[in-house]
């Protein structure tokens, strides 16, 4: 397609599942993003993020950096759209293009939560859409500060978790902004300001936007208002939205992709000149079908003897995704479920003792206590475009036609692009 893209290597692993992307560590990762959006706004770091041949032909420091971050817009849909959108092709032949690879698991809280703490999943211990919180002894959903399976935010204050307990509390924009940079994060008005966000933006401004044009717009009017060095978030959720619901090969799909990234191209001249304007994506997608899904408490009826309990007496069922299924296993059961559950979905996925993947570094080199506290026992890793999960009425399903969370090419490759306006 034309694109001089620095890529990670990667490799297929027969021990985890068909078609998988392993990355190995060249510092090729989403998780170095953080670093170095520090590095270009201060000249340092603890961390140097990604090498410097991933933006080459960018400058090596900017006073003004606008990252837009295009949730679910991975690689593979950066090379359907990059021929035919002005906005990748100016990229291309302007700028800089870097092929990455996500964490793991390919999921908007591990990524999001590293992007606004500067600390990889292995650190900050924020896995997946449901997860563990020890402090509570529940199954929550981390974005929503909410029990896992509510359908509301906020549940959790019933429950007096601290949000403070459960999120990282240093965060980029507050170191950022202690050397003198100021922060401004720009999210849809649907679910900004949150809970989590009273955290985990913690230095930055919040405004939250109607529309992603509004959005842009505001972003290039406080860099306009606000001389000297400043950083802008802008977080966009439509296409990661589309991809769930009609799935990432849909025209639907294509057209609000081709829809944010005229936003994006129209608004380039808007921000002051030489503002270096960073567009990624945490992960991308992949095509799933929901009546395939593999619900393994149907197939099983019998493992809920198996799992944990949390305080209130229900099984610490599910964690993860369908993509990536968790379970927290009775201590003693671990091998017994394994077994089972490979007998349950076949050649449709593979299952592993999660001490296995940690040791296998899949979560990063060195996990720390908040991960191995929340991560749980076994995890189901589907092959590409299955889904394995569990069913519950009023609480858990499955239906969506697009998913991540798994190491497939579509979920685990993604992308890093910037250009000087």
């Amino acid at each position: 397609m034309g694109v001089d893209a620095v890529s990670v290597r990667a490799v297929d692993d027969a021990r985890l599942a068909p078609g998988i992307v392993r990355p190995l560590h060249e510092g090729y990762t989403f998780a170095a993003l953080p670093a170095t959006i520090q590095r270009l706004l201060t000249g340092a770091g603890a961390d140097p993020g990604l090498p410097a041949p991933a933006l080459a032909g960018l400058p090596e420091r900017a006073e003004q950096v606008v990252l837009v971050l295009l949730d679910a817009f991975g690689w593979c849909f950066f090379e359907r759209h990059a021929e035919h959108h002005p906005l990748l092709r100016r990229l291309i032949d302007h700028g800089a293009v870097a092929k990455l690879t996500s964490q793991f698991p390919s999921t908007t809280t591990a990524h999001i939560t590293t992007l606004h703490s500067g600390v990889g999943v292995a650190e900050h211990g924020l896995y997946e859409w449901n997860g563990y919180e020890p402090s509570i002894d529940e199954l929550i959903t981390p974005l929503l500060f909410s029990f896992a399976g509510d359908g509301a935010r906020d549940t959790l204050r019933c429950s007096g978790a601290d949000p403070r307990v459960l999120y990282p509390t240093r965060t980029v924009y507050r170191r950022l902004t202690e050397q003198g940079v100021a922060c401004s994060a720009f999210q849809p008005a649907a679910f900004s300001p949150s809970t989590y966000d009273g955290v985990m933006l913690d230095g930055a401004q919040v405004r939250p936007y109607a529309t992603l044009r509004e959005g842009l717009a505001d972003a290039a009017r406080v860099l306009h208002a606000r001389p000297g060095p400043a950083y802008a978030y802008v977080y966009v959720d439509t296409v990661d939205a589309a991809g769930h619901e009609r799935g990432p090969k849909s025209a639907f799909f294509d057209a609000i992709v081709r829809h944010c990234l005229d936003a994006i191209e129209g608004a380039l001249l808007s921000f002051p000149p030489g503002t270096l304007m960073l567009l990624g994506a945490d992960h991308g997608q992949v095509d799933v079908d929901p009546a395939r899904t593999i619900f393994v408490n149907e197939r099983w009826p019998q493992i809920e003897r198996h799992l944990r309990r949390g305080a209130s007496g229900r099984p610490l069922a599910p964690a993860g995704s369908p993509r990536d299924l968790f379970l927290h296993v009775v201590p003693g059961s671990v091998e017994e479920v394994v077994t089972r559950l490979e007998e349950v979905v076949g050649d449709l996925a593979s299952v592993h003792p999660v001490r296995d993947l940690l040791a296998q570094g899949l979560f990063g080199a060195d996990p720390g206590p908040r991960l191995r506290a929340r991560v749980g026992d076994v995890c189901v890793l589907p092959a590409r475009g299955e889904t394995v999960w569990w069913r519950e009425r009023g609480r858990f399903d499955m239906r969506f036609l697009g998913h991540h969370g798994g190491l497939s090419p579509e979920e685990a490759e993604t992308v890093v692009a910037g250009l000087v306006t």
